[in-house]
């Protein structure tokens, strides 16, 4: 079972070749996706941890295991912070005044790998709308990790075949006036980068729903019970101990209420898979927000000309930009040396761009 599982987080870990996304994009589809998997497995892996419950009952134990897993169990309020029974007792009566139910935990595995696939959704549709336009202008241009400014220069034939006519149909291409098409492979891959930033928001408030509230604050809680010993948030939504109440037909005929402790041995890691998505997700949420900012030319082009930066950016529209910008991400640093300033040639060239830019940048550049 361990081996089939890895096979099938075999996509999200291997490295692709070229790069049509960001790192942020990776953190979602694959960092997290991995991490919900990962617990998903864990948690319906029942040879690790035996069964998810098991009840203190004297006689028909395995169908009133069945009952409290279906049925749910629940801890007393009023004992959360006893640090030798938290949320056991007795209470006068059971209701949401003084209990604190739970009916969730048999589904937190499902709900794992169901949130693994909504991550990946934004990753589907941006391979399905880019189709390999990137790998098909770069094919052949890509960098290595070892490329840098100083590092000695492509091989003689690679280099050979990138001045031949690569450099110019790369030049062609982004000027020949395809803006639309650009402009619209560039809102394809911001309408995923947002789906991203409100697919976090949209996890978080499930899975406070989820687990009734608790999970919007749920790191903040541990922190405060940790400094203050307060009641511990483990033990209020996810609790090792339960209590639950089922009826039986006494010896008179008449219905008898009993109680039973339940272990949830599962618990102990949804306590902590709870809080580390907890802080992941605020994390992503954060980072997230930071990606939708515009990405600048001058990111990708530190080592060239500020001002012939400048002039290609304000000659070019946003989608041609964000295809240069993929561009530089996946080329040699080299070779998108000289496409830029190729670029800057073929632009103050033409007679329509070059009555667009004062005299005196020209000169200056």
């Amino acid at each position: 079972m361990t081996t089939e599982f890895l096979k099938t987080l075999k996509p999200f870990i291997q490295l692709e070749k070229i790069q049509t996304d960001n790192n942020v994009f990776k953190l979602h589809y694959k960092a997290t996706v991995i991490l919900l998997l990962g617990f998903s497995f864990l948690l319906t892996g029942k040879q690790y941890f035996g069964d998810p419950m098991d009840c203190d009952v004297d006689e028909r134990k395995e169908v009133i295991d069945t009952y409290c897993w279906i049925y749910g169990t629940f801890t007393l309020k009023s004992s959360l912070k006893d640090p030798h029974i938290p949320g056991l007792g007795h209470a006068a009566e059971y209701d949401s005044t003084t209990i604190n139910r739970h009916n969730y935990y048999q589904w937190v595995g499902i709900v794992f790998f169901i949130q693994g696939i909504i991550f990946y959704i934004p990753r589907y549709l941006w391979k399905t709308w880019e189709s390999g336009r990137l790998k098909f202008l770069v094919n052949g241009l890509e960098s290595s990790e070892e490329s840098s400014e100083e590092s000695p220069p492509p091989a003689p034939t690679f280099f050979q075949n990138w001045k031949d006519g690569t450099k110019s149909r790369l030049v062609t291409y982004l000027l020949q006036g395809q803006n639309n098409m650009h402009n619209i492979y560039t809102m394809r891959y911001s309408c995923c980068e947002v789906l991203n930033f409100i697919n976090v928001i949209g996890q978080i408030c499930f899975m406070d729903w989820f687990v009734t509230g608790k999970f919007s604050m749920y790191g903040i809680a541990y922190t405060t019970y940790r400094l203050y010993k307060e009641v511990n948030p483990m033990d209020e939504v996810f609790p090792k101990i339960t209590k639950c109440v089922y009826y039986r037909i006494g010896m008179s005929g008449t219905q008898e209420v009993r109680d039973a402790l339940c272990i949830l041995p599962l618990n102990i890691l949804n306590q902590n898979f709870f809080l580390i998505l907890w802080y992941w997700f605020y994390i992503l949420l954060l980072i997230s927000l930071l990606a939708v900012v515009v990405y600048l030319l001058r990111a990708q082009t530190r080592s060239l000309d500020k001002k012939k930066s400048r002039i290609v950016i304000e000659n070019i529209t946003y989608g041609d930009f964000f295809i240069l910008y993929k561009i530089g991400k996946n080329v040699n640093p080299i070779l998108y040396k000289e496409l830029v300033e190729a670029l800057y040639e073929q632009i103050i060239g033409k007679e329509p761009f070059y009555k667009n830019i004062p005299q005196s940048t020209l000169i200056d550049a």
